[in-house]
Protein backbone atom coordinates (compact mmCIF):
# COMPACT_ATOMS: atom_id res chain seq x y z
CA UNK A 1 0.00 0.00 0.00
CA UNK A 2 2.89 2.36 0.87
CA UNK A 3 4.58 1.51 -2.44
CA UNK A 4 1.39 2.31 -4.34
CA UNK A 5 0.91 5.56 -2.42
CA UNK A 6 4.50 6.66 -3.12
CA UNK A 7 4.20 5.78 -6.81
CA UNK A 8 0.89 7.59 -7.04
CA UNK A 9 2.49 10.62 -5.42
CA UNK A 10 5.29 10.59 -8.02
CA UNK A 11 2.73 10.31 -10.81
CA UNK A 12 0.88 13.27 -9.32
CA UNK A 13 4.02 15.40 -9.02
CA UNK A 14 5.12 14.71 -12.59
CA UNK A 15 1.60 15.29 -13.89
CA UNK A 16 1.56 18.69 -12.20
CA UNK A 17 4.74 19.67 -14.05
CA UNK A 18 3.15 18.58 -17.34
CA UNK A 19 -0.09 20.45 -16.60
CA UNK A 20 1.73 23.69 -15.78
CA UNK A 21 3.85 23.38 -18.91
CA UNK A 22 0.81 22.86 -21.14
CA UNK A 23 -0.91 25.91 -19.63
CA UNK A 24 2.20 28.09 -20.05
CA UNK A 25 2.78 27.09 -23.68
CA UNK A 26 -0.86 27.66 -24.60
CA UNK A 27 -0.98 31.05 -22.85
CA UNK A 28 2.28 31.95 -24.58
CA UNK A 29 0.91 30.93 -27.97
CA UNK A 30 -2.18 33.08 -27.47
CA UNK A 31 -0.10 36.01 -26.19
CA UNK A 32 2.25 36.11 -29.17
CA UNK A 33 -0.51 35.69 -31.76
CA UNK A 34 -2.56 38.39 -30.03
CA UNK A 35 0.40 40.77 -30.02
CA UNK A 36 0.94 40.10 -33.71
CA UNK A 37 -2.70 40.66 -34.70
CA UNK A 38 -3.55 43.57 -32.42
CA UNK A 39 -0.24 45.44 -32.09
CA UNK A 40 2.28 44.61 -34.81
CA UNK A 41 -0.04 44.43 -37.86
CA UNK A 42 -2.09 47.60 -37.17
CA UNK A 43 1.12 49.56 -36.56
CA UNK A 44 2.24 48.68 -40.08
CA UNK A 45 -0.91 50.38 -41.40
CA UNK A 46 -0.83 53.36 -38.99
CA UNK A 47 -3.59 51.80 -36.86
CA UNK A 48 -6.71 52.72 -38.92
CA UNK A 49 -9.83 53.21 -36.80
CA UNK A 50 -11.72 50.44 -38.64
CA UNK A 51 -9.00 47.82 -38.04
CA UNK A 52 -10.89 46.11 -35.15
CA UNK A 53 -13.85 45.49 -37.49
CA UNK A 54 -11.57 44.00 -40.16
CA UNK A 55 -9.82 41.68 -37.72
CA UNK A 56 -13.13 40.80 -36.05
CA UNK A 57 -14.71 39.77 -39.35
CA UNK A 58 -11.66 37.73 -40.34
CA UNK A 59 -11.85 36.03 -36.96
CA UNK A 60 -15.58 35.51 -37.45
CA UNK A 61 -14.93 33.78 -40.78
CA UNK A 62 -12.38 31.46 -39.17
CA UNK A 63 -14.57 30.73 -36.16
CA UNK A 64 -17.51 30.02 -38.47
CA UNK A 65 -15.46 27.58 -40.54
CA UNK A 66 -14.23 25.85 -37.39
CA UNK A 67 -17.76 25.64 -36.01
CA UNK A 68 -18.98 24.03 -39.25
CA UNK A 69 -16.05 21.62 -39.52
CA UNK A 70 -15.34 20.79 -35.86
CA UNK A 71 -18.55 21.61 -34.01
CA UNK A 72 -18.91 23.53 -30.75
CA UNK A 73 -15.34 23.78 -29.50
CA UNK A 74 -13.89 24.55 -27.08
CA UNK A 75 -16.35 22.97 -24.70
CA UNK A 76 -17.32 24.94 -21.62
CA UNK A 77 -15.92 24.31 -18.16
CA UNK A 78 -19.27 22.91 -17.03
CA UNK A 79 -19.44 20.53 -20.02
CA UNK A 80 -15.95 19.20 -19.31
CA UNK A 81 -16.62 18.77 -15.61
CA UNK A 82 -19.94 17.06 -16.32
CA UNK A 83 -18.18 14.59 -18.63
CA UNK A 84 -15.54 13.90 -15.99
CA UNK A 85 -18.15 13.21 -13.34
CA UNK A 86 -20.21 11.06 -15.72
CA UNK A 87 -17.46 8.98 -17.37
CA UNK A 88 -14.39 9.42 -15.16
CA UNK A 89 -12.39 10.90 -18.04
CA UNK A 90 -12.25 13.71 -20.60
CA UNK A 91 -11.98 12.14 -24.03
CA UNK A 92 -9.04 13.05 -26.27
CA UNK A 93 -9.70 11.05 -29.43
CA UNK A 94 -10.84 13.31 -32.27
CA UNK A 95 -11.15 16.20 -29.81
CA UNK A 96 -7.84 17.52 -28.48
CA UNK A 97 -6.67 19.10 -31.73
CA UNK A 98 -10.07 20.69 -32.31
CA UNK A 99 -10.04 22.20 -28.83
CA UNK A 100 -6.55 23.68 -29.20
CA UNK A 101 -7.12 25.22 -32.64
CA UNK A 102 -10.61 26.58 -31.88
CA UNK A 103 -9.56 28.12 -28.56
CA UNK A 104 -6.40 29.64 -30.05
CA UNK A 105 -8.35 31.35 -32.86
CA UNK A 106 -11.11 32.59 -30.55
CA UNK A 107 -8.74 34.03 -27.94
CA UNK A 108 -6.30 35.52 -30.49
CA UNK A 109 -8.99 37.39 -32.42
CA UNK A 110 -10.18 39.38 -29.42
CA UNK A 111 -13.10 37.42 -27.93
CA UNK A 112 -14.11 38.72 -24.52
CA UNK A 113 -13.68 35.33 -22.87
CA UNK A 114 -11.03 33.67 -20.74
CA UNK A 115 -8.77 30.66 -21.45
CA UNK A 116 -9.87 28.54 -18.48
CA UNK A 117 -12.57 26.56 -20.29
CA UNK A 118 -10.25 25.65 -23.16
CA UNK A 119 -7.35 24.77 -20.88
CA UNK A 120 -9.51 22.47 -18.76
CA UNK A 121 -10.47 20.63 -21.94
CA UNK A 122 -6.88 20.54 -23.22
CA UNK A 123 -5.37 19.43 -19.92
CA UNK A 124 -8.18 16.97 -19.18
CA UNK A 125 -7.81 15.32 -22.58
CA UNK A 126 -4.01 15.24 -22.37
CA UNK A 127 -4.13 13.79 -18.87
CA UNK A 128 -6.57 11.12 -19.99
CA UNK A 129 -4.21 10.17 -22.83
CA UNK A 130 -1.22 10.00 -20.45
CA UNK A 131 -2.86 7.90 -17.77
CA UNK A 132 -4.42 5.56 -20.33
CA UNK A 133 -0.83 4.34 -20.77
CA UNK A 134 -0.14 3.99 -17.03
CA UNK A 135 -0.70 0.78 -15.11
CA UNK A 136 -3.24 2.17 -12.69
CA UNK A 137 -6.65 1.03 -11.57
CA UNK A 138 -9.68 2.78 -13.03
CA UNK A 139 -10.43 4.65 -9.79
CA UNK A 140 -6.89 6.06 -9.61
CA UNK A 141 -7.04 7.14 -13.24
CA UNK A 142 -10.21 9.08 -12.50
CA UNK A 143 -8.59 10.76 -9.51
CA UNK A 144 -5.55 11.84 -11.55
CA UNK A 145 -7.78 13.51 -14.12
CA UNK A 146 -9.70 15.26 -11.34
CA UNK A 147 -6.43 16.39 -9.75
CA UNK A 148 -5.16 17.73 -13.08
CA UNK A 149 -8.28 19.89 -13.41
CA UNK A 150 -7.59 21.43 -10.02
CA UNK A 151 -3.97 21.97 -11.03
CA UNK A 152 -4.88 23.84 -14.22
CA UNK A 153 -7.18 26.13 -12.24
CA UNK A 154 -4.31 26.80 -9.81
CA UNK A 155 -1.99 27.63 -12.70
CA UNK A 156 -4.35 29.91 -14.63
CA UNK A 157 -5.33 31.95 -11.59
CA UNK A 158 -1.89 31.79 -9.90
CA UNK A 159 -3.56 30.35 -6.82
CA UNK A 160 -1.80 27.41 -5.18
CA UNK A 161 -4.92 26.49 -3.23
CA UNK A 162 -7.48 26.55 -6.04
CA UNK A 163 -7.19 22.81 -6.58
CA UNK A 164 -7.73 22.26 -2.87
CA UNK A 165 -10.64 24.70 -2.94
CA UNK A 166 -12.22 22.78 -5.81
CA UNK A 167 -12.08 19.66 -3.66
CA UNK A 168 -13.70 21.43 -0.71
CA UNK A 169 -16.48 22.87 -2.87
CA UNK A 170 -17.18 19.37 -4.23
CA UNK A 171 -16.79 17.61 -0.88
CA UNK A 172 -20.29 16.18 -1.06
CA UNK A 173 -19.27 13.85 -3.89
CA UNK A 174 -18.07 10.32 -3.30
CA UNK A 175 -14.27 10.07 -3.38
CA UNK A 176 -12.26 7.18 -4.84
CA UNK A 177 -9.36 7.60 -2.40
CA UNK A 178 -9.23 8.78 1.24
CA UNK A 179 -10.08 12.45 1.71
CA UNK A 180 -6.86 13.36 3.52
CA UNK A 181 -4.75 11.74 0.80
CA UNK A 182 -6.76 13.52 -1.90
CA UNK A 183 -6.26 16.91 -0.26
CA UNK A 184 -2.53 16.28 0.11
CA UNK A 185 -2.25 15.25 -3.53
CA UNK A 186 -4.25 18.33 -4.55
CA UNK A 187 -1.72 20.58 -2.85
CA UNK A 188 1.20 18.64 -4.35
CA UNK A 189 -0.04 18.79 -7.93
CA UNK A 190 -1.14 22.43 -7.62
CA UNK A 191 2.27 23.61 -6.41
CA UNK A 192 4.17 21.58 -9.02
CA UNK A 193 1.88 22.84 -11.80
CA UNK A 194 2.16 26.44 -10.62
CA UNK A 195 5.96 26.18 -10.40
CA UNK A 196 6.38 24.94 -13.96
CA UNK A 197 3.77 27.41 -15.22
CA UNK A 198 5.47 30.44 -13.66
CA UNK A 199 8.96 29.35 -14.74
CA UNK A 200 7.98 28.85 -18.38
CA UNK A 201 5.87 32.00 -18.39
CA UNK A 202 8.82 34.07 -17.16
CA UNK A 203 11.10 32.32 -19.68
CA UNK A 204 8.74 33.36 -22.50
CA UNK A 205 8.56 36.90 -21.01
CA UNK A 206 4.77 37.03 -20.89
CA UNK A 207 3.53 40.25 -19.17
CA UNK A 208 2.21 40.29 -15.62
CA UNK A 209 -1.39 39.24 -15.21
CA UNK A 210 -4.52 40.34 -13.39
CA UNK A 211 -3.03 39.24 -10.10
CA UNK A 212 -0.91 42.34 -9.86
CA UNK A 213 -4.05 44.46 -9.44
CA UNK A 214 -3.61 47.86 -7.79
CA UNK A 215 -6.36 48.93 -5.40
CA UNK A 216 -7.07 52.54 -4.50
CA UNK A 217 -6.95 53.17 -0.74
CA UNK A 218 -6.65 49.66 0.67
CA UNK A 219 -6.83 50.91 4.26
CA UNK A 220 -9.58 50.69 6.85
CA UNK A 221 -12.56 52.92 7.60
CA UNK A 222 -15.61 52.79 9.90
CA UNK A 223 -17.72 52.99 6.73
CA UNK A 224 -16.90 49.33 6.10
CA UNK A 225 -19.15 48.14 8.93
CA UNK A 226 -22.11 50.13 7.60
CA UNK A 227 -21.60 49.34 3.92
CA UNK A 228 -20.52 45.69 4.15
CA UNK A 229 -23.96 44.14 3.52
CA UNK A 230 -25.10 46.81 1.00
CA UNK A 231 -21.92 46.16 -1.00
CA UNK A 232 -22.65 42.42 -1.04
CA UNK A 233 -26.16 43.16 -2.33
CA UNK A 234 -24.83 45.46 -5.05
CA UNK A 235 -22.26 42.88 -6.10
CA UNK A 236 -24.97 40.22 -6.19
CA UNK A 237 -27.15 42.47 -8.37
CA UNK A 238 -24.28 43.01 -10.80
CA UNK A 239 -23.80 39.24 -11.06
CA UNK A 240 -27.47 38.94 -12.01
CA UNK A 241 -26.88 41.50 -14.76
CA UNK A 242 -23.80 39.57 -15.93
CA UNK A 243 -25.56 36.20 -16.00
CA UNK A 244 -28.93 37.27 -17.33
CA UNK A 245 -27.39 39.05 -20.30
CA UNK A 246 -26.14 35.65 -21.47
CA UNK A 247 -29.65 34.22 -21.20
CA UNK A 248 -31.31 37.11 -23.03
CA UNK A 249 -28.70 37.37 -25.79
CA UNK A 250 -28.83 33.61 -26.39
CA UNK A 251 -32.63 33.80 -26.73
CA UNK A 252 -32.44 36.87 -28.97
CA UNK A 253 -30.07 35.11 -31.37
CA UNK A 254 -31.68 31.68 -31.20
CA UNK A 255 -33.53 32.26 -34.47
CA UNK A 256 -30.21 32.35 -36.36
CA UNK A 257 -29.34 28.74 -37.18
CA UNK A 258 -26.46 29.33 -39.58
CA UNK A 259 -23.17 28.96 -37.68
CA UNK A 260 -21.25 31.12 -40.13
CA UNK A 261 -23.73 33.99 -39.78
CA UNK A 262 -23.54 33.74 -35.99
CA UNK A 263 -19.75 33.69 -35.97
CA UNK A 264 -19.54 36.70 -38.30
CA UNK A 265 -22.04 38.54 -36.11
CA UNK A 266 -19.82 37.80 -33.12
CA UNK A 267 -16.75 39.03 -35.02
CA UNK A 268 -18.53 42.20 -36.09
CA UNK A 269 -19.56 42.83 -32.46
CA UNK A 270 -15.96 42.36 -31.33
CA UNK A 271 -14.86 44.88 -33.95
CA UNK A 272 -17.48 47.48 -32.97
CA UNK A 273 -16.82 47.07 -29.27
CA UNK A 274 -13.08 47.26 -29.96
CA UNK A 275 -13.58 50.65 -31.59
CA UNK A 276 -15.54 51.84 -28.55
CA UNK A 277 -12.84 50.74 -26.12
CA UNK A 278 -9.81 48.45 -26.21
CA UNK A 279 -10.69 47.41 -22.66
CA UNK A 280 -13.81 45.59 -23.87
CA UNK A 281 -11.75 43.05 -25.80
CA UNK A 282 -10.03 39.90 -24.55
CA UNK A 283 -10.50 38.32 -21.14
CA UNK A 284 -9.56 41.44 -19.17
CA UNK A 285 -6.70 39.68 -17.39
CA UNK A 286 -4.05 42.17 -18.46
CA UNK A 287 -6.26 45.22 -19.05
CA UNK A 288 -7.33 45.30 -15.41
CA UNK A 289 -3.77 46.15 -14.38
CA UNK A 290 -3.79 49.14 -16.70
CA UNK A 291 -7.18 50.30 -15.45
CA UNK A 292 -6.35 49.96 -11.75
CA UNK A 293 -3.01 51.72 -12.16
CA UNK A 294 -4.62 54.81 -13.67
CA UNK A 295 -8.29 54.51 -12.74
CA UNK A 296 -8.55 58.16 -11.69
CA UNK A 297 -7.59 59.23 -15.21
CA UNK A 298 -10.77 57.62 -16.59
CA UNK A 299 -14.03 59.52 -16.64
CA UNK A 300 -17.03 58.07 -14.84
CA UNK A 301 -18.76 57.68 -18.21
CA UNK A 302 -15.86 55.73 -19.68
CA UNK A 303 -15.73 53.37 -16.70
CA UNK A 304 -19.49 52.87 -16.79
CA UNK A 305 -19.34 51.98 -20.47
CA UNK A 306 -16.59 49.44 -19.80
CA UNK A 307 -18.37 47.90 -16.81
CA UNK A 308 -21.73 47.56 -18.56
CA UNK A 309 -20.60 46.63 -22.07
CA UNK A 310 -17.99 44.05 -21.08
CA UNK A 311 -20.65 41.56 -19.86
CA UNK A 312 -22.68 42.30 -22.99
CA UNK A 313 -19.77 41.36 -25.28
CA UNK A 314 -19.16 38.24 -23.19
CA UNK A 315 -22.78 37.23 -23.76
CA UNK A 316 -22.56 37.94 -27.51
CA UNK A 317 -19.35 35.93 -27.85
CA UNK A 318 -20.79 32.92 -26.05
CA UNK A 319 -24.02 33.04 -28.07
CA UNK A 320 -22.26 33.29 -31.45
CA UNK A 321 -19.77 30.43 -31.10
CA UNK A 322 -16.85 32.42 -29.70
CA UNK A 323 -16.73 30.11 -26.69
CA UNK A 324 -14.56 30.44 -23.59
CA UNK A 325 -14.55 31.10 -19.87
CA UNK A 326 -16.27 33.91 -18.02
CA UNK A 327 -14.24 34.12 -14.80
CA UNK A 328 -11.61 36.61 -15.99
CA UNK A 329 -14.21 38.92 -17.61
CA UNK A 330 -16.30 38.68 -14.44
CA UNK A 331 -13.37 39.79 -12.26
CA UNK A 332 -12.53 42.61 -14.66
CA UNK A 333 -16.03 44.05 -15.06
CA UNK A 334 -16.90 43.55 -11.38
CA UNK A 335 -13.75 45.42 -10.34
CA UNK A 336 -14.55 48.37 -12.60
CA UNK A 337 -18.15 48.49 -11.40
CA UNK A 338 -16.99 48.11 -7.81
CA UNK A 339 -14.86 51.21 -8.21
CA UNK A 340 -17.83 53.10 -9.66
CA UNK A 341 -20.17 52.30 -6.78
CA UNK A 342 -17.55 53.50 -4.27
CA UNK A 343 -16.31 56.57 -6.13
CA UNK A 344 -18.50 58.91 -4.02
CA UNK A 345 -16.68 57.91 -0.80
CA UNK A 346 -13.92 60.12 0.54
CA UNK A 347 -12.33 57.39 2.64
CA UNK A 348 -10.62 54.11 1.66
CA UNK A 349 -12.50 52.17 -0.99
CA UNK A 350 -10.26 49.15 -1.63
CA UNK A 351 -12.05 47.01 0.95
CA UNK A 352 -15.50 47.78 -0.44
CA UNK A 353 -14.36 47.07 -4.02
CA UNK A 354 -13.02 43.74 -2.78
CA UNK A 355 -16.37 42.84 -1.18
CA UNK A 356 -18.27 43.88 -4.32
CA UNK A 357 -16.07 41.70 -6.54
CA UNK A 358 -16.21 38.75 -4.13
CA UNK A 359 -20.01 38.84 -4.03
CA UNK A 360 -20.38 39.24 -7.79
CA UNK A 361 -17.85 36.59 -8.80
CA UNK A 362 -19.12 34.06 -6.28
CA UNK A 363 -22.59 34.16 -7.82
CA UNK A 364 -21.15 33.95 -11.34
CA UNK A 365 -18.71 31.10 -10.62
CA UNK A 366 -21.03 29.32 -8.18
CA UNK A 367 -18.27 27.98 -5.92
CA UNK A 368 -17.51 30.07 -2.83
CA UNK A 369 -14.25 28.47 -1.71
CA UNK A 370 -12.82 28.38 -5.23
CA UNK A 371 -13.77 32.02 -5.79
CA UNK A 372 -12.22 33.05 -2.48
CA UNK A 373 -9.01 31.15 -3.26
CA UNK A 374 -8.71 32.96 -6.61
CA UNK A 375 -9.38 36.38 -5.10
CA UNK A 376 -6.89 35.67 -2.30
CA UNK A 377 -4.10 36.55 -4.75
CA UNK A 378 -5.97 39.41 -6.39
CA UNK A 379 -6.68 41.59 -3.36
CA UNK A 380 -4.72 42.45 -0.20
CA UNK A 381 -4.17 39.46 2.08
CA UNK A 382 -5.72 41.18 5.11
CA UNK A 383 -9.08 41.20 3.32
CA UNK A 384 -9.19 37.43 2.80
CA UNK A 385 -11.35 36.58 5.87
CA UNK A 386 -13.93 39.07 4.60
CA UNK A 387 -13.67 37.67 1.07
CA UNK A 388 -14.40 34.18 2.39
CA UNK A 389 -17.29 35.43 4.52
CA UNK A 390 -18.71 37.37 1.57
CA UNK A 391 -18.41 34.33 -0.71
CA UNK A 392 -20.47 32.16 1.63
CA UNK A 393 -23.07 34.87 2.19
CA UNK A 394 -23.40 35.57 -1.54
CA UNK A 395 -23.51 31.89 -2.48
CA UNK A 396 -26.45 31.11 -0.21
CA UNK A 397 -29.86 31.10 -1.86
CA UNK A 398 -31.55 33.38 0.64
CA UNK A 399 -34.81 33.57 -1.26
CA UNK A 400 -35.17 29.77 -1.33
CA UNK A 401 -34.32 29.62 2.38
CA UNK A 402 -36.89 32.30 3.13
CA UNK A 403 -39.60 30.44 1.19
CA UNK A 404 -38.71 27.18 2.93
CA UNK A 405 -38.88 28.86 6.32
CA UNK A 406 -42.22 30.47 5.44
CA UNK A 407 -43.67 27.12 4.37
CA UNK A 408 -42.39 25.49 7.53
CA UNK A 409 -44.05 28.13 9.69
Amino acid sequence: MKKLTFAFGIYTLMLGLVVGSIAAFFIGLVHFSTEFLWTFVPEQFNSPWFYPICIGLIGGLLVGLLQIKFGGYPRSMHENMAELKRTGRIEYKNRLFKTIVSAWIILSFGASVGPEAALIGIVGSTTTWIIDHLKLSLKHKEELISLSIGAIISSIFLSSFSGLAEEIDDSTEAKKIPKQSKLLLSILISFSALASFLWLKSFMKIPESIFSIRLPDAGWSWWFVVLFIPMIILGWLFSIYFDQLQVYIAKALSFIKNKMVLALLGGLSIGIFGIISYYLLFSGEHQLIEVTKSVQEFSITALLIIALLKPLLVAICLATGWKGGAIFPAIFSSSVMGYLVTVWLDGPTGFLITIFVAASCTKIVGKPVLTASILLFVFPLQFFPFILLTAFIANKNWWASFKQLSQHN
